[in-house]
């Protein structure tokens, strides 16, 4: 693998007591890949299986997958990357459309592996690993979506019960840089309830230490980020539904609970059954849109037991 400049192992995180963040991830290696004038950040583990690719949601960084790698690392050799703008990947290097977060995962997955993968993606890193699986067929082993946001943080973004609280966060990071304010900050502000859209705290639909990993994250994000999102550019360029039906390995499509701020339509999850044809779908009720936090070992051994069923 092309890396260079190895940086000091990966400390813990750990809030509180409660466990959420607790897990390691000192056995992991962050390197710095040059992809022309970027710069992108990527965790890699132990060698003990074939390649598999972690790709996080937007505004968050790799270590968000902290509860799964005891799982994973055990029999793949875990490749989790910082998307462009966040964590310690290049900040600056705009624009931020899931087409140019595809692109740099892209390089990747095709140069920079020791063979083909397994990619696990949420949210934002959903779309993009679907992406490479439709145009990489021969790099991708295996997909695992989970809940992809479709088309709400599309150009309708105005118009969904997320904008809000994207609106607020982004305003909040224009004048808030610390991460006990900003942690304060975000636990206050209002967000709409995604079962009725009533205004609410934030801190009614999260917890205090979900929040502050939050907060940590989004100080190592560049803010432009959300300006892509929030003026509804982020699907520009892209037919990112047309592109589907090229994926030709197993998936397996993890769909959280719109009533708890899960993101995927119900309509555009029967899309993407139907259009990935070798598509396993499972909906978890009374699960939010970040299911791998809230339901590790769950998503664990959901993510375990369709590797091994299909031989992986």
């Amino acid at each position: 693998m092309d890396v260079i400049d190895p940086a000091f192992s990966v400390k813990p995180i750990v809030f509180g007591q409660t466990g959420r963040y607790q897990v390691g991830a000192s056995w992991m290696r962050e390197y710095t890949l040059k992809l022309g004038e970027r710069n992108l950040n990527c965790a890699v583990g132990p060698k003990n299986g074939p390649p598999l690719v972690l790709l996080h949601g937007v505004t968050r960084c790799w270590l968000d997958f902290n509860s799964l790698l005891p799982a994973l690392t055990e029999q793949w050799q875990v490749f989790a990357l910082d998307h462009r703008g966040h964590g310690k990947s290049g900040w600056r290097t705009p624009p931020y459309r899931v087409v140019d977060f595809t692109a740099d995962a892209l390089t990747l997955v095709e140069k920079h592996l020791p063979g083909p993968a397994i990619l696990i993606g949420h949210s934002l890193g959903a779309l993009v690993a679907a992406l490479i699986a439709s145009k990489l067929p021969e790099r991708v082993r295996a997909l695992v979506l989970e809940d992809p946001p479709g088309t709400t943080l599309g150009d309708g973004i105005d118009r969904s019960r997320f904008h809000l609280q994207f609106a607020n966060t982004a305003q909040l990071l224009t004048k808030v840089h610390d991460v006990g304010g900003l942690t304060d900050e975000l636990a206050q502000m209002q967000v709409q309830r995604p079962r009725d859209g009533t205004l609410v705290r934030f801190s009614e639909l999260r917890e205090l230490n979900t929040i502050r990993f939050g907060a940590e994250c989004l100080l190592k994000m560049d803010p432009a980020v959300l300006t892509t999102l929030l003026e509804g550019r982020w699907l520009e360029g892209l037919d990112w539904f047309g592109s589907l039906s090229k994926i030709e390995c197993p998936s397996l499509l993890l769909r959280a609970d719109p009533a708890c701020g899960g993101m995927l339509d119900p309509a555009e999850a029967n899309r993407i059954t139907t259009l990935v044809s070798r598509c396993e779908r499972v909906d978890l009720l009374g699960v939010g849109h970040s299911i791998h936090s809230i339901k590790p070992d769950q998503t664990s051994a959901l993510v375990t037991n369709f590797l091994k069923k299909n031989k992986l």
